[in-house]
């Protein structure tokens, strides 16, 4: 059974029952009111009759049967019946006959009931008039259910409508196929939101696929570059007998480019792992200032090797809740890149700070720095500004990347500020007191 059915279902039932109760309460309630009307006219009849009644010399009432005819009120049957009578025995009752309102009051006098005043008044009108209801509730139940399906289906069908649009795009949509939107301009209500919030499901689909047809193909092209030249530099090699010289040359060449591959394996198997949150975060206590030094120290000879001044700039003593492999290993990336894309003579400084809630540390260099068309993308998995120099570096292009990814996994940022042929900024961010239940895993 559908939605649009259930509701509309849902709807008349609820409907008729509160119709049932309606229809109900007011033909009780106008048939109490009616008798109640009827019962005070008959009392204020016989309030006149005891008014007017006529005893005879043992104070007792005359009999008497007749119409009583007062004004405003409707013709009613009166008996009067004495207590010296000898039918006087019989119980009267105030019991209604069959189109018959009957009421009965006692004729007291001196403190003795002397007889007995019966007025029976007819109430065929109210009948009439509770049977007219009825028939108008009758016929108005059923004809209000039956409009009330009809609305029913009409309003759950344009209610729902949207829901219908949802369902057939979510069946074109497909891997290769995502850049349809529904677009719906509907109200910001409940089904308003599903259709935002299913357009906004696609557009995260598509630029997920995106990525990941980005990523793959990357990767493929970074592994078949290796694997070509490895593969052309032997076949040369085997084309004729050659000087063993030149068959270590050869094993040299491809030694640095398995390097390269496994530089590359691993760096994909890092960001494999963090996209798929396998790579728990083992938070501790850390000095800042231990990091850097540690850091600084671990890339001094690279640095001297290149004629390359680096050195940490002095902070206050600052203690961080991180992971420090993660974070050794972000700096050694940041410093490593800075060092590469600095001449020598240059220079490369590590410092640090607290900025408000914040740390910040920072590897500044005087480097070749960045164009600024490029800044917004450099951190992207394998995005090069120069993808030759990249190579001759031994780059794979996901140092950043990885760099980023540390940064935010600890609630951190990292941003680039770079000026062409002066060098660049790059600006760790992170929580001075991250709680472990804060840290995205």
């Amino acid at each position: 059974m559908s939605i649009r059915l259930r509701l509309t279902l849902w709807y008349v039932a609820l409907l008729a029952v509160i119709l049932a109760v309606f229809g109900g309460g007011v033909y009780f309630t106008l048939r109490e009111v009616l008798y109640n009307n009827l019962d005070e006219s008959i009392e204020s009849q016989a309030d006149a009759l005891m008014s007017t009644l006529q005893f005879d010399d043992n104070g007792f009432p005359l009999q008497a049967v007749g119409r009583s005819n007062s004004p405003g009120e409707s013709d009613a049957s009166v008996v009067i019946i004495s207590a010296n009578d000898p039918g006087a025995d019989i119980q009267i009752e105030d019991a209604p006959s069959a189109g018959t309102r009957v009421r009965s009051y006692p004729i007291v006098r001196e403190g003795f009931q002397v007889g007995t005043l019966q007025i029976r008044q007819s109430d065929e009108e109210i009948a009439e008039t509770l049977s007219s209801l009825l028939l108008v509730l009758g016929i108005a139940y059923p004809m209000t259910l039956l409009v009330a399906v009809l609305g029913g289906m009409f309003l759950a069908s344009r209610a729902l409508s949207p829901v219908d649009k949802i369902t057939s795009m979510a069946r074109r949509v497909t891997a290769d196929d995502l850049g349809q939107r529904l677009d719906l301009d509907l109200p910001d209500d409940e089904v308003g939101r599903l259709a935002k919030t299913f357009d906004e499901m696609i557009e995260r689909l598509d630029d997920s696929f995106r990525r990941q047809r980005q990523f793959t193909a990357d990767a493929s092209h970074e592994l078949r570059t290796p694997l070509t030249v490895m593969k052309g530099q032997v076949e040369v090699a085997l084309q004729r007998e050659r000087p063993q010289d030149e068959y270590r040359d050869v094993l040299s060449a491809v030694n640095e480019e398995v390097d390269r591959l496994i530089r590359l394996a691993s760096s994909l198997l890092t960001l494999a792992r963090a996209d798929a949150g396998e790579i728990p975060l083992e938070l501790e206590s850390i000095h800042v200032h231990d990091l850097v030094i540690g850091a600084v120290e671990s890339l001094t000879p690279l640095a001297d090797k290149k004629g390359i001044e680096i050195g940490a700039e002095s902070g206050e003593d600052i203690t961080v809740q991180v992971d420090e492999d993660l974070m050794l290993h972000l700096l050694l990336n940041l410093i490593d890149n800075a060092i590469k894309y600095t001449p020598s003579g240059g220079r490369v400084s590590v410092g640090w700070e607290m900025a408000g809630d914040v740390v910040e540390l920072w590897v500044k260099d005087t480097g070749v720095g960045i164009a600024q068309e490029h800044i917004p993308h450099i951190m992207d998995r394998f995005y090069r500004v120069d993808n030759a120099r990249n190579r001759s570096e031994g780059g794979v292009g996901l140092g950043l990347a990885i760099s980023r990814w540390i940064v935010e996994a600890h609630g951190g940022s990292l941003r680039v500020e770079s000026v062409l042929g002066e060098g660049s900024t790059f600006t760790i961010a992170i929580p001075h007191d991250k709680s472990t239940s804060d840290i995205k895993r």
